[in-house]
């Protein structure tokens, strides 16, 4: 059986789904499918194609349509190159029409993507992996105020859905979005993001490559939040908890990565004088377990609303590396209830820098606590989020569609 991998982005460079699909790839190829993959080629980037994993595997091939790199602020740019990079996918979707079942990667223009692969694809079954739903994200970010604007957008997404015979979410939130938009239960199955069990775990802080580069303390309890500050992020969340925790000076805030509100960030930080809140670069992607297992616990702070239309990559990360998390997110959302209901987190509404401050102070003031909750965490992960898990749930999938 052949799958028509069709990638939106591309896997030369890094991303947050990089590490999904490679693992995806991996496995998909190692349960004995055959795998053509499209995807983009950037002219400033000297990277491999594919990892040599995939490279190597004699049952994989590739299309690369050339390409550009365009800024991720330009929306308007990015949504026209977009569909040019859907029309110039056709001829090469044309040479491979072989496939027995077609994956399509998310993307904000999901509608094009899909509309070339249905054209070819026909009664074959074809797959839409939604990672961020689009415009729900960039409405609840802030990104996107024009309600014209919204509406058209969101109409075009529902057309998107129909062109799809199974959507895969990456949460129970999500799936509920879907449905509010029209899409059947039936054509919906949730997998979530997975970390590689076989490859992250919690790194010893002697053996530690970020702390030994960045001379870390281990007397101090770091608050850490580590990857993109976007559009999805919320620094005030953390600007109001750490001023309310600035007293015990035994707590730092670890802020570590980069995005369009990362200056902002900073300078508020400055004015409001809160030293106990510490900026350091994007890590290199090889440190990430390093990174995590550095922190005593992990904050994510998101806007209103981005919980269903999206949900943190890094969560399963942190449970492989045996972290708590504390969260700022919807009140309500299956996502924040999770934590306290499994015991191996906290979650606040947004807004309630109160109450985040006192779960963090919380875990400060009891190590033991949070030693049973880190536990908590790694097993659920292990049970729930893991790479050995969840590609087995896609390879399934690929198997009953290509039966049916």
């Amino acid at each position: 059986m052949k799958i028509l991998f069709f990638i939106t982005s591309s896997m030369e460079k890094p991303s947050p789904s990089w590490h999904l699909m490679k693992a995806l790839l991996e496995d998909t190829l190692a349960a004995g499918f055959e795998v053509h993959a499209i995807q983009r080629h950037f002219s400033d980037s000297d990277a491999p194609p594919f990892p040599e994993s995939i490279l190597n595997h004699k049952n994989f091939t590739y299309s690369e349509i050339n390409d550009k790199t365009v800024d991720r602020r330009a929306f308007v740019k990015r949504y026209l190159n977009g569909i040019s990079y859907a029309r110039k996918a056709k001829k090469y979707i044309k040479a491979h029409n072989d496939f027995d079942l077609a994956f399509v990667q998310s993307a904000p223009t999901s509608l094009f993507y899909l509309s070339v692969v249905r054209r070819f694809a026909k009664k074959r079954p074809v797959i839409y992996n939604s990672q961020d739903m689009f415009p729900g994200s960039a409405v609840a970010n802030g990104s996107m105020p024009r309600k014209w604007m919204q509406k058209i957008f969101y109409w075009l997404q529902k057309k998107a859905y129909k062109k799809a015979d199974i959507i895969t979410a990456i949460s129970e939130d999500m799936k509920e979005k879907l449905m509010e938009q029209g899409v059947s239960e039936e054509k919906i199955r949730v997998i979530v993001n997975w970390y590689d069990d076989a490859a992250v775990k919690e790194i010893p802080w002697e053996e530690n490559r970020f702390v030994k580069n960045e001379g870390l303390s281990p007397d101090k309890f770091y608050v850490q939040y580590a990857g993109t500050m976007g559009t999805n992020f919320d620094p005030d969340a953390v600007l109001d908890t750490a001023e309310r925790l600035k007293e015990y000076e035994g707590i730092e805030f670890q802020m570590i990565g980069s995005g369009v509100r990362r200056a902002g960030f900073e300078k508020k930080a400055r004015e409001r004088g809160l030293d106990n809140v510490v900026f350091y670069p994007l890590q290199p992607q090889e440190l990430v377990p390093d990174v995590y297992s550095a922190c005593s616990v992990c904050i994510i702070p998101l806007k209103r609303g981005v919980i269903g239309n999206s949900v943190p990559s890094k969560a399963g990360l942190l449970m492989a590396c045996r972290r708590v998390i504390v969260n700022s997110v919807d009140a309500g959302s299956d996502y924040g209830e999770m934590f306290e209901r499994e015991k191996m987190g906290f979650s606040s509404d947004i807004g309630d820098s109160e109450k985040l401050a006192r779960d963090i102070l919380f875990l400060y003031e009891n190590p033991e606590v949070r030693e049973t909750y880190a536990n908590n965490a790694k097993s659920f992960g292990e049970r729930e989020y893991s790479r050995t898990v969840n590609t087995k749930k896609y390879t399934e999938l690929f198997e009953e569609l290509t039966k049916r």
